[in-house]
């Protein structure tokens, strides 16, 4: 095989991205695409060149000459269908979450492994030469001894009917945006963390819509982050250490789908500007994938990373959840 064969499951807001990054690809092409509506699966292929439309998953899934399946729908489903992909014989590139419980991670893993394909988990963020560079940066000591990490992502959503905020289809701004900087936190840390605190604001059917959670790792780490859909476009990542810090003011979404990516070292209260390059991360997890099937490379984001950072976001759920049961402080008897 030199070239791989990509379908898509779910012709939704974020697969034009797939779309783009695939069609600048040099050992890939989008040759199918699937929705559960017909019509809405062709007017994707007619809008963006892709030769077959199928009115149901399993169809797309049955074709022969597929290598990999995108996998671009609700979260509930991403487990569910990324095994079924599998177990018919496809590589996955499944958009994150890649589950919601350990148990469904733990199930893809295994129909990985029994068919012999590679399934990954889109952190696309992951493969930007920005968030690379920090990840070294932070590990290489030059910080000193790290003692915090901190991120933010947020945006309003304002769809009443958005599968989001839908309690049945894994809504909420922690696994939709809280992922990102989990992820990142237990990236740097290289390790898992030990203990976490939750709080959130949940809406009337249980949805969070701002969460603000806190990591800390056996190593002593520190991270915190905040993920909500009730607050304006906000993303940023800060990496403190004993001797110097780090700030990213556009670490999950940048060019072309946002601003320009932007490193900067603070040593003594002087920033200075880190070189990185502006490239399409979408790109970049898409030949990072193509290298694990055609040329046998590790991927960057290999299942057991996603079933820690899965693991993290269940855990912060359940403190948050718990946490809300507490009686407030002022229906409490203070000595």
């Amino acid at each position: 095989m030199t070239e791989i064969r990509w379908g898509i499951l779910g012709p939704g807001r974020i697969a034009p991205r797939i779309v783009r990054a695939v069609a600048a690809s040099k050992r890939g092409t989008i040759v199918a695409v699937a929705s559960r509506d017909g019509g809405r699966a062709r007017a994707f292929a007619d809008r963006h060149g892709v030769a077959r439309a199928y009115g149901s998953y399993d169809e797309l899934l049955a074709a022969p000459d597929l290598d990999v399946v995108y996998v671009a729908l609700p979260n509930h489903l991403h487990a569910p269908w990324t095994v079924r992909a599998l177990e018919a014989g496809k590589h996955v590139l499944c958009e994150k979450p890649l589950a919601l419980t350990v148990a469904e991670v733990d199930a893809i893993a295994a129909a990985a492994a029994l068919a012999g394909r590679i399934a990954v988990e889109g952190f696309m963020y992951l493969h930007h030469p920005q968030i690379r560079r920090a990840v070294e940066l932070a590990r290489s000591g030059e910080l000193g001894p790290l003692e915090l990490v901190r991120g933010s992502f947020s945006f309003f959503l304002t769809y009443p009917n958005d599968p989001r905020i839908d309690p049945t289809m894994g809504g909420g701004s922690l696994w939709d945006l809280g992922g990102y900087p989990v992820s990142f936190a237990r990236r740097v840390a290289g390790e898992e963390p030990g203990r976490v605190w939750a709080e959130a604001r949940f809406d009337e059917r249980g949805v969070d819509r701002t969460f603000v959670g806190q990591l800390r790792f056996p190593s002593g780490l520190l991270a915190q982050f905040d993920s909500s859909f009730a607050a304006p476009d906000r993303q940023a990542l800060e990496v403190v250490g004993g001797e110097a810090l780090f700030t990213l003011s556009a670490p999950f979404l940048t060019e072309p789908d946002g601003p320009p990516p932007n490193l900067t070292l603070v040593r003594d209260g002087v920033p200075s500007q880190i070189d990185v390059p502006s490239v399409d991360q979408v790109a970049l997890e898409v030949e990072d994938l193509t290298a694990a099937i055609l040329d046998g490379r590790p991927p960057l984001v290999d299942v057991a990373f996603s079933r820690g950072t899965i693991a993290t976001l269940v855990a912060l759920d359940r403190a948050a959840r718990e946490a809300a049961s507490i009686p407030a402080l002022s229906t409490l008897a203070l000595a």
